[in-house]
């Protein structure tokens, strides 16, 4: 299930944010305050959703603190702040979208479809395939292939970013939602999938591993 961070502290708009995910069947863990929200941006979110103007620390700082991190996921601006000052430095801290307030739910909802919730395959050796907004593990017959929750965060984090390295860090922050795991847990882990997708499509570098895509 995809989790998403939600920083906002109009509690009517966030209780009408969260259920329309909800209803969707996403995950959204929401906080009111900055600070709070920082404590918590290692545990393997796929979409962050965050307001500026909220206590202690506001948006962009919480943005530039995420991207010190994690250069990938998406992450979408919410404000009623649409001086062009603050919607550039908005995205040059690292925002994919910054959608002005007021706006329609449907509105957010469509830009969390576009950035964070795509509809993708893909492709292994002998037509094994992995569906990664269901993200199950297909052979090919079609028929499932057994994940664990592990097995599928890896497997999911590692399909987002294709053909680029992922971090030992980001890869312990995604799958054990930041619990400290160490090399040995990571290695196995990977192990495991590679004997699931055929070996040669998952990479060791430098830093971590990668995906090579089938082209």
């Amino acid at each position: 299930m995809m989790k998403i961070l939600l920083l906002e502290d109009n509690i009517s708009l966030a209780e009408i944010i969260k259920e329309m995910f909800k209803e969707k069947g996403l995950n959204v863990d929401w906080f009111e305050d900055g600070e709070e929200a920082l404590y918590n941006i290692t545990n393997g979110y796929d979409c962050f959703i965050l307001d500026i103007n909220v206590p202690s620390l506001d948006g962009l700082n919480l943005l530039k603190e995420i991207r010190s991190r994690d250069k990938t996921t998406p992450a979408i601006i919410i404000s009623s702040n649409i001086e062009f000052e603050t919607i550039k430095k908005a995205y040059n801290t690292g925002c994919n979208d910054f959608l002005k307030k007021p706006f329609y739910i449907y509105e957010l909802e469509c830009k969390v479809d576009l950035l964070c919730n795509k509809e993708e395959e893909i492709i292994f050796c002998n037509n094994i395939s992995y569906n990664l907004k269901e993200e199950i593990l297909y052979d090919k017959n079609k028929n499932s292939i057994k994940l664990t929750q592990k097995e599928k965060r890896l497997l999911t984090l590692l399909c987002k970013t294709p053909n680029i390295a992922v971090s030992l860090d980001a890869i312990e922050q995604y799958v054990w939602e930041g619990e400290i795991v160490g090399i040995s847990g990571i290695r196995s882990l990977i192990k495991r999938i590679r004997s699931k997708v055929c070996k040669e499509f998952i990479q060791t570098d430098n830093y971590g591993y990668k995906l090579i895509t089938k082209k």
